[in-house]
């Protein structure tokens, strides 16, 4: 039996269709380098360098395998938790790159274990619900080796499923049912090296077929049934790129030819496309593996995916691993390292880009491919923060210092202060909303020394106030202000902070006079600004009439703020949440329903929905009323969802015990978020837990709601008239 065979049969353990198994329980024997060897451990905190060191080094050794299993393993582990998340694309995405790391011999069953499986088990309900029976059935049997007695009948139960799901789907005309066989077979054989046979000999019956009914049409002008015109045209357009990208996807140039000229795809093949399988074979090279690269792209055309081009999982698949084989040949060509930059943040697997960017960032580069590289390092971040995956993006900015600081010498001085000092900003952003404070304060910092922004050093006062240094707090605030660039609107959140400070600190003159002077720059910027800018003014009023107690002001400055919103989900639900917070803070019931209201109607975000409606259930409870129906129901859509706002919404609706709550917390934000809402349901029923309040009200998690509303409700009380003659534009 051949080596693939042997693996084959190992991962899949023969209950795949036509291998004559009836169990997927895996067998004992190890009989591979994947087998033999144990996975390394590959901590977070070495990933990025972990799975750096597998794509420069290509070789087959049992050292790189144990990292390459460790690598795979974390990576898997990864992808679960996205699933945790309810990133379930982006989940799934991962485990398959993961897989893809791995060649023929290099697959081993030794990386699924009870810390991965939940990868792997999500990844299969995403595939089988759209029908992707061949990769579906592949992930069942890898369930296979973290699974029990019980957990087996039930995978059995599942492949037994699908095989019905397939032959009752699986109808037609012989050239449909043709194409759907090859293409369950491709499915499994992306995963499996063991099927490349059976999936070469589907293509070759595919092919087949298309080339008679063409024939059939040249001779006797008998046009085919429409229902067959989209296999005919895929058949003969993809079918031998199809059969080259999937020998490409183990990195098999040599079988990738010996598959064509021995199957009916060398029937339409694209002579000069072969020829070039030839020419990577020989020179072996950076270049010519370049060359492939981009053919590919060419011969996939703009039919990608659909009815009538190449899977598109597959041609990802294969180009992924050509750009592996490029870039270890050439780790200095930009080119081929931005394309492999892409498609690692499109796999999950962003950790690595900046160092793939840097290598490749030589003297003499041009500032426009500078700028590109810090483009996509911006965007692997982004990947990554915008799934609210954040301890993600916080291993790939830890990676990133030698990009940055490569990036910024080859770039004219000033300009590349501005460019690494904007990255530094958002990176920052990006770490608060997770809790990773000290790491963002330090690039706070480094941005601030760089390119000094009052926004910047209003964040870093707020991180400065939580960790109770007041007084650089507010010397923060103060460079912000005297910044000659500031806008009101800076100044008004830097004085509105100040506010904050000074009335904590007892000092109720020197709080009024910062208040007075926010309200002012306040009112200023709402008439100074356009478009967000207009948004954020309004909003800083509303929070400034908040403090000075002023509930009518406060809720007519967040309405005007929510009516000057444009087609903009997240930024309108980012100031309902204001104004609910604000009326909550308030105890103003009637305006944390109008406000929830209007953002059910205007389709904000789920999870804003979700903390608004806890808010108004703790606020309706405290005046012992019945639940807001529209609370119920956003709690109850949201209740069965596996992301935090899912979890938060089945503890308000009684599905999920305090103790279970706090357990799904996955990261210092989810946690203060736990223990602030169980402090709120103590008071909502009368009781009193401020000391728990008052630790969420310390937490640096500084861009939390929940933190700002624990120092708001424990704040002391000053005598506060607002000023006459306010106006809300």
């Amino acid at each position: 039996m051949s080596g693939r065979r042997r693996l084959g049969a190992l991962l899949v353990c023969s209950a795949l269709a036509g291998l004559g198994c009836s169990s997927v329980e895996p067998p004992e024997t190890p009989r591979t380098l994947g087998e033999r060897v144990a996975p390394g451990e590959v901590k977070d905190a070495d990933f990025s360098a972990s799975l750096m060191k597998i794509l420069l080094d290509g070789s087959m050794t049992e050292t790189r395998e144990a990292l390459l299993l460790g690598v795979v393993k974390r990576q898997l582990v990864h992808a679960g938790e996205r699933f945790d998340r309810g990133s379930a694309e982006r989940g799934t995405r991962s485990v398959l790159g993961a897989l893809y790391l791995m060649r023929v011999g290099e697959e081993s069953p030794r990386v699924i274990d009870q810390e991965t499986k939940r990868a792997i088990d999500g990844s299969v309900v995403r595939l089988s619900a759209r029908g992707d029976i061949g990769r579906a059935r592949v992930l069942i049997a890898l369930q296979a080796h973290a699974s029990s007695k019980e957990q087996l009948k039930e995978l059995d139960a599942h492949i037994v499923a699908l095989d019905r799901f397939r032959s009752e789907t699986q109808t037609g005309r012989p050239i449909e049912r043709a194409g759907d066989a090859q293409r369950t077979a491709f499915g499994r054989a992306i995963l499996d090296p063991s099927g490349i046979d059976e999936a070469v000999r589907a293509s070759s019956a595919w092919i087949d077929l298309a080339i008679q009914h063409n024939i059939l049409y040249q001779q006797t002008g008998k046009r085919p049934h429409p229902d067959e015109i989209p296999d005919i045209a895929r058949a003969l357009e993809a079918g031998a790129l199809s059969v080259i990208a999937l020998m490409l996807r183990y990195g098999d140039i040599a079988g990738a030819m010996d598959r064509i000229a021995s199957s009916s795809a060398k029937r339409v093949i694209d002579p000069q496309f072969f020829g070039l399988l030839a020419e990577v074979e020989k020179r072996n090279s950076a270049s010519s593996y370049r060359e492939l690269f981009d053919a590919i792209r060419d011969q996939a055309g703009d039919r990608i995916g659909g009815e009538m081009g190449i899977d598109a999982e597959l041609y990802e698949a294969a180009r992924f691993v050509v750009a592996i084989e490029a870039y270890r040949r050439e780790p200095a060509h930009l080119a081929t390292a931005s394309e492999l930059a892409s498609l690692l943040t499109s796999f999950g697997m962003s950790e690595a880009v900046p160092a793939v960017l840097a290598g490749a960032l030589k003297d003499g580069t041009p500032p426009g491919e500078v700028a590109r590289a810090m483009r996509l390092f911006a965007g692997a971040v982004a990947a990554d923060a915008d799934t609210n995956d954040t301890a993600a993006a916080a291993r790939t900015i830890a990676a990133s210092d030698v990009f940055l600081e490569r990036a910024k010498s080859l770039l004219p001085e000033e300009i590349g202060k501005r460019a690494v000092a904007e990255l530094r900003y958002e990176m920052a952003s990006v770490l608060l909303k997770g809790g990773f404070s000290t790491d963002a304060e330090k690039l706070l910092s480094q941005a601030i020394e760089e390119s000094p922004r009052p926004s910047g050093l209003v964040l870093r006062a707020r991180l400065e106030r939580q960790s109770a240094r007041s007084e650089q707090a507010l010397a923060d605030v103060a460079a912000a202000t005297a910044i000659r660039a500031a806008k009101k609107l800076d100044v008004a959140d830097a004085r509105l902070l100040e506010f904050e400070i000074r009335r904590d600190q007892n000092r109720p003159d020197e709080a009024k006079a910062a208040l007075a002077d926010a309200l002012k720059h306040a009112q200023a910027a709402c008439d100074e600004e356009t478009g967000r800018g207009k948004v954020a003014a309004l909003g800083v009023l509303g929070r400034v009439l908040n403090a000075y107690g002023d509930r009518d002001g406060a809720r007519k400055a967040f309405e005007r703020a929510l009516e000057h919103v444009s087609g903009d989900r997240d930024l309108f639900g980012s100031i309902m949440l204001r104004a609910a917070s604000s009326a909550f803070v308030l105890n103003d019931a009637d305006g944390v329903r109008a406000v929830l209201r209007r953002g059910v109607d205007a389709g904000a975000p789920q999870e804003d929905l979700v903390h608004g409606a806890l808010w108004l259930m703790f606020v309706e409870k405290q005046a012992g009323k019945r639940a807001d129906e529209d609370a119920r129901d956003i709690l109850d859509a949201a209740s069965s969802q596996p992301s935090w706002s899912g979890q938060l919404a089945a503890w308000g609706r009684g599905r999920l015990s305090d103790e279970a709550l706090k357990k799904r917390a996955s990261n210092e934000a989810s946690r203060v978020a736990a223990d602030f809402y169980l402090a709120m349901a103590k008071r909502s029923r009368g009781g009193s837990d401020d000391d728990a309040l008052r630790l969420v009200a310390e937490s640096r998690v500084i861009q939390s709601m929940e933190v700002q509303i624990a120092r708001d409700l424990l704040a002391p009380r000053l005598p506060l008239a607002v000023p006459k003659g306010v106006k809300i534009p």
